[in-house]
């Protein structure tokens, strides 16, 4: 087996899920402890980065900015990189990754000319990323296929958000996202961070669209079933016990707003996942 490139795929890493992957694409999901960090290195391919937690400071042929949550980030071949996680919280990200020989001309093309690095992480991209880890992988032609057709799905969504929608940065629905992402298991939770904007209402739920293209409603339930499928595949806890840690009134509820937006049952994820 070939050594770990740990300036290529990071040190202080936590946990990580490579297997999603074929010859040319990789879609990944990864956790940095306080510390980690990626890098230096020079990036191979083209790649999106969509930070879920925590914070990171990205660097770029020397020029250095934040990567903000629920964005995701255009990294393109032949470019200096490194990635500093947080110093005092663990940092999960996604990363979908295809080799610039593996890209289609006209989508390289039109990558390479996109005027933004970052845009909205859409709905469409989230249920991307969920059927990616879904996929019962094996090397058989027709698995390496649907990875290859999903990536690329990846990345067409990305050239669509930042064709099509005006990207608007708003720190104050930034900070309302972070308290979310902290205390989702709160039965308050998204009234705090609406009182925390100092928004009206309804200047809160546009603006929130604004960043996310979801309500503030949608957005908090979805990041409920993200992590409770998060726990179903990293835990032993019964169905029940993640269901109110997420911050869900009881395991049938949890278990039907998985269902909504994974496809499948909370049971039917765990069994894929751990087998």
């Amino acid at each position: 087996m070939k050594k770990r490139d740990v300036a290529y795929d990071g040190a202080k890493v936590e946990w990580y899920q490579r297997h999603v992957h074929s010859v040319e694409a990789t879609i990944g999901h990864v956790s940095y402890n306080p510390g980690g960090y990626c890098g230096p290195r020079s990036q191979r391919d083209f790649e999106l980065v969509l930070l879920q937690s925590g914070s990171c400071e990205a660097t770029v042929d020397e020029l250095s900015f934040p990567l903000q949550l629920e964005k995701v980030y255009l990294f393109t071949p032949r470019h200096q990189e490194r990635f500093e996680f947080s110093h005092t919280q663990k940092s999960r990200h996604f990363w979908c990754s295809v080799s610039s020989k593996a890209m289609p001309p006209e989508m390289k093309r039109a990558l390479l000319a996109v005027s933004t690095r970052e845009v909205a992480a859409s709905e469409c991209f989230h249920r991307l990323l969920s059927a990616a880890f879904l996929l019962r992988m094996t090397e058989s032609e027709a698995s390496q296929q649907v990875v290859d057709r999903l990536a690329l799905a990846l990345f067409a969504e990305f050239l669509h958000g930042a064709t099509h929608f005006q990207n608007k940065t708003d720190p104050v629905i930034l900070g309302a996202l972070r308290h979310m992402e902290s205390h989702l298991a709160e039965e308050d939770c998204l009234k705090e961070a609406k009182r925390l904007s100092g928004y009206s209402n309804t200047a809160f739920i546009y603006k929130f669209k604004e960043v996310t293209g979801v309500t503030p409603a949608r957005h908090l339930w979805k990041m409920r079933v993200e992590k409770g499928v998060q726990l179903l595949v990293e835990t032993g806890l019964t169905i029940a016990e993640i269901a109110y840690h997420c911050g869900f009134k009881n395991p049938f509820h949890f278990s039907r707003y998985v269902r909504q937006l994974q496809g499948v049952s909370p049971r039917a994820i765990r069994k894929s996942a751990w087998k």
